[in-house]
């Protein structure tokens, strides 16, 4: 398990504006917040550098013709293949989401094509010969109702009663800011 990192009340504010609009200036962030622009730029940096922030460009799937979301369980057998399978499966460009799962399947997989047609035959010709993949359940979403941005949102606070946000990242804690 990675080490939590600790954020402040400065990285939540940046990484939740940048996650409501991703081009917005570091002036812009300075000002809001009541910091130096240098201030910003070095805490983007850090967030960056260590795999906390990421900055996509998303883009909806329905209004770029891909009407067939997905989610895809399976089990592996022998389970041993599990890490194989899902790193042969982070490869197609068709899938969005892989993870690990417990319970009574081995991952969970996000798939999106054009049509149902696409679906099967990703399904068919990609999925199922993969060596090791031994059984599929198939979820086809009919509405997608949210998509979910990643809000920063679990405070704790410290001692000295400063807040600070634990994020499972592995970052080094108390990186210079100026």
């Amino acid at each position: 398990m990675t080490k939590p990192v600790e954020l402040d009340s400065t990285d939540v504010h940046i990484m939740n504006s940048l996650g409501n609009d991703g081009r917005r200036s570091f002036t812009d962030l300075a000002q809001e917040l009541g910091v130096s622009v240098g201030m910003v730029r070095n805490r983007y940096k850090r967030l960056v550098d260590e795999g906390i922030l990421h900055i996509i460009g998303w883009t909806n799937p329905e209004k770029n013709g891909m009407n067939a979301y997905a989610r895809i369980i399976m089990k592996v057998r022998p389970t041993e293949k599990i890490r194989k399978v899902a790193d042969q499966l982070t490869d197609l460009s068709e899938v969005s989401f892989v993870a690990i799962t417990t319970g009574t399947h081995d991952l969970e997989v996000n798939v999106t094509c054009r049509n149902n047609r696409e679906l099967l035959r990703l399904m068919h010709d990609k999925i199922h010969p993969i060596e090791g993949v031994f059984e599929t359940s198939t979820t086809l979403y009919l509405e997608i109702l949210k998509w979910a941005s990643h809000k920063i949102s679990d405070r704790h606070r410290e001692s000295n009663g400063s807040e600070r946000v634990k994020s499972g990242r592995n970052v080094t804690e108390n990186v210079a800011d100026e």
